[in-house]
């Protein structure tokens, strides 16, 4: 399930004659010229969309985020059977979609109560996340994107991929701008060939030959200078491709000495009297944590994870199964090392609806909340919780 969500790598997966679909009733593409795009080249519709009042978009972009969730294998057979569970009977139909992106968007505007089943809920909340790692300490500025920069960002991440793995003789990079100040750079350098069997447009079996792109996301935040960034292959990619992006982006010829800092205090977990304030606007009536990951050391070092029966119901409280499961109760806490938390928030929506947004913050850096409104407010609490470190106790550490 993807963390930050790309509109044009969104809009690219779904034909524009859904998306015509999709947009007929939202105002602010009254008079668009669908003539005018291709499946490929999309980004009048992603400027369009930037036209968009925010509440109205987020809105939007949130059906695109749970559609792009069920755009595999498995969300198809989900779709199925969610729409079973309300007597719509839609196999045959979802069948002929060509792409899992347009069979998901094309159940939605089949029939939104799909999208509200309990089955298709339960899957999402079932989906992995990827984690991000957080940078803390680089330098709070603007930043002005441009084409040039964004080919050389392409040029010397491929220079990089290339002289280490043999890969990435391609690397396009896309930038979005988006809420709180963000700027996210995408990145898919080329992968390595890919061979495997298939159909092709006329049903013959054949064997298949693709060159497949992976993914690199850098999340700069102008407020603070944080930066996120998913980057698979651990420290020795995340590093160098880190320093790259700070030299291209940045201007900085080389990384603050405070960047191998870690930027979260799991220490504070240890406590069990511990509370996450929230202000009333937000309309969050409980934050707690479900599930703690723990480092024992000694003579049995081993490690464990302690966590909520029923993470749906708000009874009860981790530290609650500690006391009770562990013999010598809190005071074991003081000696192990905290290795992660699973959180959970549970949200008020205008109607008065509850949902859960679980997250989990894991050491030394790296935390798997998305973009989401919801998401994102969460994020912002993190500081006040004392879970994310600022910038200045990083330096005082360092």
């Amino acid at each position: 399930m993807p963390t930050i969500f790309n509109p044009q790598s969104f809009f690219r997966h779904v034909p524009n004659a859904l998306l015509e679909q999709f947009f007929s009733s939202v105002p602010a593409f009254a008079g668009f010229d669908w003539s005018s795009v291709s499946e490929r080249r999309v980004e009048p519709i992603y400027e369009r969309c930037n036209l968009i009042p925010p509440a109205e978009c987020a809105r939007i972009f949130n059906v695109f985020r749970t559609v792009e969730s069920l755009a595999n294998p498995l969300g198809t057979q989900v779709l199925i059977e969610a729409a079973r569970d309300i007597d719509v009977d839609v196999a045959a139909e979802i069948a002929a979609q060509a792409s899992a992106h347009e069979r998901a968007l094309w159940c939605y505007l089949r029939d939104k109560r799909i999208f509200r089943t309990a089955r298709l809920l339960g899957h999402i909340d079932t989906l992995p996340k990827r984690s991000w790692e957080t940078l803390k300490n680089l330098p709070v500025k603007a930043i002005e994107v441009t084409p040039e920069m964004l080919a050389e960002l392409g040029r010397q991440f491929s220079e990089f991929f290339w002289t280490t793995q043999k890969r990435g003789e391609r690397c396009v990079i896309e930038h979005r701008r988006r809420e709180g100040d963000v700027d996210c750079f995408f990145a898919y350098p080329s992968d390595y060939l890919e061979e495997r069997f298939g159909y092709d447009d006329d049903g013959q079996f054949e064997f298949q030959r693709r060159r497949p792109a992976f993914e690199v996301i850098f999340g700069y935040h102008r407020r603070d200078g944080t930066t996120d960034t998913y980057v698979q292959g651990g420290q020795k990619v995340r590093h160098p491709l880190a320093q790259i992006f700070a030299r291209v982006v940045l201007g900085m010829d080389h990384l603050p000495e405070v960047f191998a800092e870690d930027p979260f205090n799991l220490e504070i977990f240890k406590n069990p009297n511990i509370t996450f304030p929230t202000s009333p606007a937000h309309n969050i009536s409980l934050v707690r944590v479900q599930a703690m990951r723990l480092q024992f050391h000694g003579h049995r070092a081993g490690r464990i994870t302690v966590a909520i029966a029923d993470p749906r119901s708000k009874e009860g409280s981790v530290y609650d199964v500690i006391a009770d499961k562990l013999a010598e109760k809190y005071a074991r806490l003081a000696a192990v090392t905290v290795l992660g938390v699973t959180m959970q928030a549970f949200l008020r929506d205008a109607d008065g609806k509850e949902r859960v947004v679980p997250f989990k913050v894991s050491a030394p850096a790296t935390c798997d909340l998305g973009d989401s409104p919801e998401e994102q407010l969460l994020r912002g609490y993190l500081p006040e919780w004392g879970i994310e470190k600022h910038a200045s106790d990083l330096a005082a550490a360092a």
